[in-house]
């Protein structure tokens, strides 16, 4: 099964001070791309490079989405179905980020899962989610 990465999963990838936490979500994402099975939302990229930008510079931020870009793992653009679905999404559950919405889009339409600890995923009818 495919699973999409959410923004929340590289911001524990990179801002966690756990060590635990760190291992676990390398060890998810060497799994991913071995098993070919790892989908990045192209909006997560976005997220992504603005989180480490701020935390840890310009610098840090290119080469980080450099390196996600570059791992193996599928950059998904937002396309027309994807957009759709999400504005759909948006419209039923209105206090849901059109962020999210683009992520679990991109899940529903690949039969997959999205990989976050958001609870916003939740509320989502059909949704599958895991975590690390």
């Amino acid at each position: 099964m495919k699973e999409v990465l959410d923004t929340r999963f590289f911001t524990n990838h990179y801002g966690s001070r756990d060590a635990e936490t760190i291992e676990r979500t390398r060890a998810k994402l060497s799994q991913l791309r071995r098993e070919r099975r790892g989908l990045v939302p192209a909006v997560v990229l976005a997220e992504v490079a603005h989180f480490l930008c701020v935390e840890a510079g310009r610098k840090r931020a290119m080469a980080e989405v450099r390196a996600i870009e570059d791992s193996g793992l599928e950059i998904v653009p937002l396309d027309s179905p994807i957009a759709r679905e999400a504005g759909i999404l948006k419209c039923i559950h209105r206090t849901l980020p059109l962020v999210d919405c683009v992520i679990a889009a991109t899940a529903i339409r690949v039969r997959g899962r999205v990989v976050s600890d958001d609870p916003h995923f939740g509320r989502i009818d059909g949704l599958r989610v895991t975590w690390i």
